[in-house]
């Protein structure tokens, strides 16, 4: 079995079944999949699951999916606030406080799991200098499996990429709905724009245009 990570802040108490992926992983691969056109549930489902359990327990299958499935909803609505009201569950709640880098790994490894459902979508991303950078900010929390030299400054990078991250998975939503012509849910995502003299979403109590949009 699986042994589930602790709970971001950001992540409600949920009855989580020990055979799930970890929360954190969970939650990257569910907005992974959220950001894939035309992804059909039969594509994702059994991404969910770390070790599968035997079929014939089927109110316990039923049970982790409906648990999964309701996070799943929550990130999309999540997803709709659009920048800066979405913020993902590794994000620190504290105003000024960095990510914890093996958080936003954890997350990002999911989130890895989901790309690899349709890597040729992913492909032409990076192939793409319009999208190329945002792709490029999840490179530094993937684990490759081996040692590499790194720069003196990767962690610094590392860093802003972990706050940056947020916006740029707004904006591929946005064009994953742009993608299969979702224009309500798009106009829903601009009406939610946190407007540069409200009080900025992160909790900080500044003004939006001197906080998170003067990032």
């Amino acid at each position: 079995m699986t042994t589930p990570q602790p709970h971001s802040a950001v992540l409600p108490a949920l009855n989580w079944d020990a055979d799930l992926l970890p929360p954190l992983e969970m939650d990257g691969y569910l907005t992974g999949t959220l950001l894939i056109p035309d992804l059909e549930a039969s594509e994702w489902i059994a991404g969910l699951w770390g070790t599968v359990p035997s079929l014939a327990d089927d109110s316990r299958l039923l049970q982790a999916f409906t648990t999964a499935l309701t996070r799943r909803k929550e990130i999309e609505a999540d997803l709709q606030r659009g920048w800066p009201g979405f913020r993902t569950s590794f994000c620190e709640t504290r105003p000024g406080h960095k990510a914890d880098h093996g958080k936003v790994r954890a997350w990002v490894k999911g989130f890895w799991k989901a790309m690899r459902l349709d890597p040729q979508y992913w492909s032409d991303l990076v192939d793409d200098e319009r999208t190329a950078d945002l792709v490029g900010l999840f490179v530094g929390f993937i684990e490759i499996g081996e040692g590499i030299d790194e720069r003196d400054d990767a962690d610094a990078i590392r860093d802003e990429h972990a706050q940056l991250l947020p916006r740029a998975l707004v904006s591929l939503r946005k064009l994953a709905l742009l993608q299969v012509g979702n224009a309500t849910a798009l106009q829903t995502m601009q009406a939610n724009k946190v407007g540069r003299n409200q009080p900025c979403p992160c909790g900080s109590g500044k003004k939006f245009k001197r906080c998170c949009a003067a990032d």
